[in-house]
C-alpha cells in the first residue's frame, strides 16, 4: 500500500471538499481534494518518468528529490506526488545558510533539486490541470522503501540526516488517528514550517484524513488568532510547537478573541509550560490538549492528553502502539520509579541514518530504538523525561539535566518559559545557569526563585545564576534558539535577576 492511499480515497471519496487553503505572502486559491489530486497525479507521473530515465542507465534506485522550499502548495503536490510514484522526497530547509545546504546535498546526491526558483517550471512541464490528466494508479510500494530523508541538525555542522519507510508512516497514521481522531468535518491550522516534521506530518496527516488543511506561508501569530476565531473557517484542531500557541495567545488575548469552534491543540517540539496550557484553557475551556513527545527517528513516544489527568511533570503514557523500557547503560531494565535510558518498541521507528554517524542520536537493538533520552516511569506509567546525554551539565562532580530543572522552574506561578544551561566555571566546571520568561507583570527575586527550586531539586541542581529575558529567539522550527540564549548570558546581554 502506498503511503499516498490514504489521501488518493479521501479525494475519491469527495473530490468538492476543501483540501488545502494557503495564506499569507503569495496566497492561493482553495484547493479542493480533486484538484489537489490532479495535481499530484502530474507531479507523480514527472517523478515516475525520472525513475524511468534512470532505471535506463541501470540505476533501478528509488530516485531522490530534493524540494527547498517554503510554506506553499506545491510543495505538499510534489510530496505527495513523489511518495506516490514510490520515489524519496528530502526536505531541505530554506533558511539554512549556504554551507548547511551544500552538506545536505552531499550527503543526499539528489536525482531532482527543486526550489523556489525552478518549481514553477518543473511542475508546469508536467502538463497542464485544466486538461485531461492522464491516469495515474498507485504502484505497489514495498512497505519497506524508503520514502523520506529528513535531517535532525540543529544550527550548525553538518545536517545529520534520518530515513524513514512508508511502512512506518503508514503506522504512524494509524497511531495519531486513534489518538487525535481527526477527520472530515475538522479544519486543521497548520501555522509552522512544512519543512520541519511536526508541520508536514500535521499536514499530511489532515489530508489523510480528508480534513481541510490550513497552511500559513509564513508564521503570524495575529492572523492565526483572526482565523481561529473566523466561525467561517470552522478551525477545530491546531498543531504547534509550544512558542507558536504563545503567539498566538498572545495575540488573541490582545485582541480580545475567542476561538469557538476549536477542539483540539496538537502540540510537540518541546515541553508544555503550565502557565500556557493554563492560558488556553482560559480561553477555550472545552479543547483538548494533546501534547506528545516524540523523534524524528521514533515518531510518536508518549501522549499527555489533558482528559486524562497526567501528573503535569511527565509526558504522558505510551502512545497508541508504542512499548517503553527504561535501562540501565548495560541493556538491563531498571526497577519503576528508577532513571534510565528510554528505549522505544514499535511500528514507527526510523531506518537510521543515512551516511555514517557519529554514534550519537539514535541507535536500535533487537527491534527497541533510542535517541539517548533519560527518563524514568512511575507505579502508573506515566513517563517522566530528565534530559539526553549530550545536553547533561557536570556541576560540582554531580549530572544536572537540564529539562528536570526547567519543569521546575515552569512551575512556578511567574515563570512562563525557562531555559537551563551551564556557564563556564573553574570551581563547579558548569554553573547550572537559567534564564526566564516572566508569565506576566509581576516578578520575584532570585532568593524566591531558588528556594523553590531546592524545594522541589536536590540543591546541587538549583541554578547559582539567573537571568530574566524580554524576547524569545526562535530557531526556523519554531523551537527557543537555545545557544543563542545561552551565549546573550555569557556576553552579559541579558538582565540578571538580583
Amino acid at each position: 500500500m502506498s503511503l499516498a492511499r490514504p489521501f488518493a480515497e479521501a479525494a475519491s471519496r469527495a473530490p468538492d471538499h476543501p483540501a488545502l487553503i494557503v495564506t499569507g505572502a503569495d496566497p492561493t486559491a482553495p484547493l479542493t481534494y480533486g484538484a489537489l489530486l490532479d495535481r499530484v497525479r502530474l507531479a507523480g507521473a514527472g517523478v515516475r518518468a525520472l525513475a524511468a530515465a534512470k532505471s535506463a542507465t541501470g540505476d533501478e534506485a528509488p530516485p531522490r528529490v530534493a524540494l527547498r522550499l517554503g510554506n506553499r502548495a506545491e510543495l505538499l503536490v510534489l510530496f505527495l506526488g513523489t511518495v506516490a510514484a514510490g520515489g524519496i522526497v528530502a526536505l531541505l530547509d530554506p533558511k539554512w545558510s549556504a554551507e548547511q545546504s551544500a552538506a545536505a546535498l552531499d550527503t543526499l546526491r539528489p536525482d531532482l533539486l527543486v526550489d523556489e526558483a525552478t518549481v514553477a517550471d518543473w511542475l508546469s512541464s508536467q502538463g497542464d490541470t485544466s486538461a485531461d490528466v492522464p491516469p495515474f494508479d498507485l504502484p505497489f510500494v514495498d512497505p519497506a522503501t524508503p520514502f523520506l530523508i529528513g535531517f535532525t541538525s540543529g544550527t550548525t555542522g553538518r545536517p545529520k540526516a534520518f530515513i524513514r519507510n512508508q511502512a512506518s508512516w503508514l503506522a504512524t497514521l494509524d497511531a495519531s488517528r486513534a489518538e487525535f481522531g481527526i477527520g472530515p468535518d475538522d479544519g486543521v491550522l497548520v501555522p509552522g514550517p512544512l519543512v520541519h516534521g511536526l508541520g508536514l506530518y500535521g499536514a499530511v496527516e489532515g489530508l489523510s484524513a480528508g480534513a481541510t488543511v490550513h497552511v500559513q506561508a509564513k508564521f503570524d501569530a495575529a492572523d492565526a488568532a483572526r482565523r481561529l476565531a473566523d466561525p467561517a473557517a470552522a478551525l477545530t484542531t491546531l498543531v504547534v510547537v509550544p512558542t507558536m500557541l504563545v503567539g498566538i495567545l498572545d495575540a488573541a488575548e490582545r485582541a480580545g478573541l475567542a476561538f469557538p469552534a476549536l477542539r483540539r491543540v496538537v502540540c510537540s517540539g518541546a515541553k508544555l509550560a503550565p502557565a500556557t496550557h493554563d492560558r488556553l484553557l482560559a480561553l477555550c475551556p472545552g479543547v483538548t490538549v494533546l501534547e506528545y513527545y516524540g523523534a524524528s527517528e521514533l515518531s510518536f513516544v508518549s501522549l499527555r492528553d489533558s482528559r486524562e489527568g497526567a501528573p503535569p511533570d511527565s509526558v504522558g503514557r505510551p502512545f497508541h502502539g508504542v512499548e517503553l523500557s527504561v535501562r540501565d547503560d548495560d541493556g538491563h531494565p531498571v526497577p519503576t520509579g528508577q532513571p534510565g535510558t528510554v528505549w522505544v518498541r514499535s511500528a514507527m521507528l526510523s531506518d537510521g541514518y543515512l551516511g555514517p554517524s557519529d554514534g550519537s542520536g539514535f541507535r536500535a537493538r533487537d527491534g527497541w530504538g533510542t535517541v539517548g533520552d533519560f527518563g524514568w516511569i512511575d507505579a502508573q506509567g506515566w513517563l517522566r523525561l530528565i534530559g539526553r546525554a549530550g545536553d547533561m551539565l557536570i556541576s560540582g562532580g554531580l549530572n544536572v539535566y537540564p529539562a528536570e530543572v526547567e519543569a521546575v522552574l515552569r512551575a512556578h506561578p511567574a515563570v512562563a518559559e525557562a531555559v537551563v544551561f551551564g556557564l563556564p566555571d573553574p570551581y563547579w566546571g558548569d554553573l547550572v545557569s537559567a534564564v526566564l520568561w516572566w508569565r506576566s507583570a509581576a516578578r520575584v527575586g532570585a532568593e524566591e526563585l531558588r528556594a523553590w527550586s531546592h524545594a522541589h531539586l536536590e540543591g546541587y541542581k538549583a541554578p547559582r545564576r539567573l537571568f530574566a529575558a524580554a524576547d524569545m529567539p526562535l530557531t526556523s522550527s519554531g523551537k527557543i534558539a537555545r545557544a543563542d540564549i545561552r551565549d546573550r548570558a555569557r556576553n552579559g546581554a541579558l538582565e540578571a535577576i538580583a
